[in-house]
């Protein structure tokens, strides 16, 4: 195999790659990603047996090939080579050879490509597509809220839910995150559980602009973005039915500027940052929402925003993380804070699309 492309294209390349293949394995061929010339293009794939992703790049090929080259050494040269382009050959013994320019040379010792698991496919004619940014906004949206806990194993994931409308939700049972597009109908519902791993891997190939396509089947996804294919299993299991948990008819309806809330909650957590259970009070009272912290090992702060509110007086407890990365991870400069009572739990609303219920903080 001998061709020559662009250093910074097979390095975004491989770098893309690099996190699904793992460091200890009892498959030493999974540690190297899998590299086919032909056909004026290079194709790299990447694989740890739950999650696959391939791409594409452009190449000049003087001999077609396949070989395996271990990931991290070859980003790791890739890194260090300060040149626009660089000369690649491996020969019978699956040695890879780096040329750039005629003063650096890099050899790598490769792997058959015989071993290296089949790139799976999913059969399924269950399709939809979508713009790459907006998919990833919805992803943002929500991962944040997936659980942690391993024994709760379907909380494990996002919720892709597909029907009337297009969904994406995580929860962790605390708090509930849910982006949706309406545009996105199906006639026959379908839920799928995206694992946690598979969801930060899927946010990297999706802040580009363009087109992205979602297939599915009962155990894998299939995400399409350009010249890259990305294949996951999908957790087995069936996800709470989210739209009970979300309140109907909240009493009182508050807006707020995301930037000036954000500001605030952040200010109040200097104080409560260090405690093992950070907790900040959210109080409603004529046109006022003040957001307080009080630690006896660190002090107290209060911040008081002027807000159109005539109801009865509310004093609820949050964790101010809930909050934050709700502000965080959205694009708009307004929220709506719905509540009933202090016990009860909150919605936090940007938009038609999305929502965050909370819980509030028993203190």
């Amino acid at each position: 195999m001998k061709l020559q492309c662009s250093t910074a294209a097979l390095r975004d390349a491989v770098q893309l790659l690099q996190p699904v293949c793992p460091l200890r394995t009892t498959l030493p061929i999974l540690a190297n990603i899998l590299v086919r010339a032909e056909d004026g293009r290079l194709a790299l794939t990447g694989t740890d047996l739950d999650i696959s992703i391939k791409t594409h790049m452009p190449a000049e090929v003087s001999k077609e090939g396949e070989t395996t080259i271990p990931v991290r050494f070859l980003l790791d040269a890739l890194r260090r080579i300060d040149a626009e382009s660089i000369e690649l050959t491996v020969d019978a013994q699956h040695v890879a050879k780096i040329r750039a320019g005629a003063k650096v040379e890099c050899s790598l010792r490769g792997m058959p490509p015989g071993e290296f698991p089949k790139f799976p496919s999913v059969q399924s004619q269950d399709a939809v597509e979508l713009s790459a940014k907006d998919l990833h906004a919805m992803f943002k949206c929500t991962a944040y809220a997936v659980s942690k806990d391993e024994t709760r194993y379907v909380l494990n994931g996002v919720c892709l839910h597909f029907g009337e409308k297009f969904d994406v939700v995580a929860t962790d049972g605390r708090r509930l995150a849910k982006c949706t597009n309406a545009s996105i109908k199906r006639d026959t519902a379908r839920e799928i559980i995206v694992p946690t791993k598979s969801i930060g891997l899927i946010q990297a190939l999706l802040n580009v602009e363009g087109t992205a396509q979602i297939k599915y089947s009962q155990s894998q996804l299939e995400v399409n973005v350009g010249q890259t294919t990305l294949v996951t299993r999908l957790v087995d299991g069936h996800y709470p039915n989210y739209e009970q948990v979300i309140p109907k008819n909240c009493k009182y309806a508050v807006e707020l500027n995301a930037r000036a809330f954000l500001n605030a909650v952040n200010l109040a957590s200097v104080v409560t940052e260090k405690t093992k259970q950070a907790v900040i009070r959210v109080a409603l009272k004529d046109n006022q929402l003040t957001i307080s912290a009080n630690t006896a090992e660190i002090g107290e702060v209060t911040d008081v925003l002027e807000v159109n509110y005539r109801g009865e007086t509310l004093d609820i407890a949050f964790n101010p993380s809930y909050l934050t990365d709700v502000c965080q991870t959205i694009d708009s400069d307004q929220l709506v804070l719905e509540v009933t009572s202090g016990s009860s739990p909150a919605i936090l609303r940007s938009g038609e699309q999305f929502l965050c219920v909370i819980m509030p903080m028993r203190i």
